[in-house]
């Protein structure tokens, strides 16, 4: 259950920390992130369009404010815009933006219109499931991580999902998008750090 439930908490109970993930070896350093976060152009990129939102907290339930989120992804074929990777058997989307960055508000917010990606094969037998990469930056520290989705195709064999201390809190579940697009996803990714 990714969305962490935020309730009135005595000053000795600490929510469980955003497990760490590797960065992974398409993290996109040779664009600049886009601000507007809406990574699909405008809902012409392919796929089915998820809208992503949560909180940055930090272990005591406070609010992050000012914290830079960063995400990028594959596309809804499976594929990433970047030079490294070979899955030519997926096709690009040029209409798809696979990398944005925003601040998160008063309230520790955040929110991304995006696509769901696919899963891609990451050697000869091995496949990595559907996922969002973050990279969390606020004032005291800095956590990479990864979102996952329920019931991926993959997720029980995958090394680095499997690596997490509480895989759970890694582990999403869209819902319907009501009054979005046709097909459109929500999801809720809540993320805690130490201090903020």
């Amino acid at each position: 259950m990714a969305d962490v439930a935020i309730a009135e908490k005595s000053a000795t109970t600490k929510l469980p920390r955003t497990p760490p993930q590797i960065l992974g070896p398409f993290y996109p350093f040779m664009h600049t992130p886009i601000e507007t976060c809406d990574l699909t152009g405008g809902g012409k990129a392919q796929g089915t369009v998820l809208y992503l939102s949560g909180r940055v907290l930090a272990d005591n339930g406070q609010p992050v404010a000012g914290a830079k989120v960063e995400i990028w992804q594959a596309n809804a074929a499976g594929r990433y815009a970047h030079p490294n990777d070979d899955n030519l058997a997926a096709p690009l989307d040029e209409k798809f933006n696979g990398f944005a960055v925003t601040t998160t508000d008063g309230q520790g917010r955040y929110a991304f219109k995006t696509v769901r990606p696919a899963a891609y094969p990451a050697a000869p037998g091995r496949w990595r499931p559907a996922h969002i990469h973050f990279s969390v930056t606020a004032k005291y520290e800095q956590l990479v991580t990864q979102m996952y989705f329920k019931g991926g195709e993959w997720n029980d064999t995958d090394s680095w999902l499997n690596s997490a201390s509480r895989k759970d809190l890694l582990i999403t579940d869209p819902t319907p998008a009501i009054g979005k697009e046709p097909n459109a996803q929500e999801v809720t990714f809540d993320i805690v750090l130490t201090r903020g």
